[in-house]
């Protein structure tokens, strides 16, 4: 994200979907790398560019490391730019954890229904970190 100031806002007919905020901090790199996921953030961002509305964020570091490699997932309403409630999860870096994590971003992610999790695939049920409060992303990031 840029600090280029205020932007109108989404623009309409902006269908909404999946904000997927992915740490590629050391660590998390790292670990994406002993375990042969390294090109999984690659796939990731493909997955976000093909899916209506979605944004990939990436961040130099989320914060806690101790849960491996970690990913922050919350639905972004078309109509006013603004997220749903996050859901975190852990151990992305693990193959059947970042393939569940693609093929749910592919499928939309979360509804917009304030229940981050409500959806979840199975694989991805124990990867589960914690919930957390909406995030605010500044206009035109969309």
């Amino acid at each position: 994200m840029t600090g280029r100031g205020a932007e109108p806002p989404p623009a309409a007919g902006d269908p909404g979907g999946p904000l997927l905020a992915l740490c590629v901090g050391h660590r998390c790199s790292a670990l994406r790398a002993l375990a042969g996921t390294q090109d999984g953030v690659a796939e990731l961002q493909e997955t976000v560019r093909r899916s209506p509305g979605g944004v990939l964020v990436t961040a130099g570091c989320l914060g806690p490391c101790a849960l491996a490699a970690v990913a922050v997932v919350a639905h972004r309403d078309g109509a006013t730019g603004g997220c749903g409630g996050t859901v975190w999860l852990a151990g992305v870096h693990e193959a059947p954890r970042a393939e569940a994590l693609a093929d749910w971003i592919a499928a939309g992610g979360p509804t917009g229904n304030g229940d981050p999790d409500a959806d979840l695939p199975v694989p991805l049920v124990e990867a589960v970190a914690g919930l957390g409060p909406p995030v605010g992303l500044p206009h035109g990031t969309g």
